[in-house]
């Protein structure tokens, strides 16, 4: 199996690139984040990939890091969960999010990727909880030492009055440890002008 390709990014557009490694092309599909740590156009480039075989079709998927092809790795061996909604999980967050997002239980965080919906966020948790996705560290889950329970509460609270999940997300994250959900939501707004732009 192919594990990696070094060679010159002759190819890039939405859906992946082509890497010419000794005269030879190879298309492999990418996310969205991997397009973008990858260089210009004529410039040489390494891509951790991985190859599905199927009946009817080899498809190569590259990744800028290995943390990206373990959490792809870990998301196609979710039940229902193939290799372009991987990409598209992966379009939408990174690796590490998506550790995140599942050691908290983050349902409506993972149902926010397109195509993905809550039942198949739900069991992306369900058989994900407590496999290591990326280097995860649950004292993390809320991005700054917050408990999964309150973050996600104020981060509900938030969007409900009008900002996005990620204004939320960003606001939090600069919010020191609170003891309940009610100061999380009060320093947040506090960071963010109190008023929705």
């Amino acid at each position: 199996m192919i594990q990696r390709l070094r060679g010159q990014l002759v190819e890039k557009d939405m859906e992946g690139v082509v890497v010419d490694v000794g005269g030879v092309g190879y298309r492999a599909s990418t996310s969205s984040n991997t397009l973008k740590a990858l260089p210009p156009l004529g410039e040489e480039c390494v891509l951790h990939t991985r190859m599905v075989v199927r009946e009817d079709a080899m498809l190569l998927f590259g990744f800028a890091g290995k943390e990206e092809r373990a959490a792809f790795d870990s998301l196609t061996g979710v039940s229902k969960v193939g290799p372009k909604l991987a990409l598209s999980v992966l379009s939408a967050m990174t690796s590490q999010e998506v550790a995140e997002a599942v050691g908290r239980s983050d349902i409506v965080k993972l149902a926010s990727v397109p195509g993905l919906g809550r039942k198949t966020a739900e069991r992306l948790v369900l058989e994900l909880r407590g496999k290591n996705l990326v280097a995860f560290d649950p004292g993390i889950v809320g991005g700054n030492g917050a408990s999964p329970g309150p973050y996600i509460e104020a981060r509900e609270a938030l969007t409900a009055l009008g900002y996005s999940i990620e204004e939320a997300e960003g606001a939090l994250k600069e919010v020191p440890p609170q003891d309940t959900v009610q100061r999380y939501v009060r320093e947040a707004l506090r960071r963010m002008g109190g008023t929705r732009r």
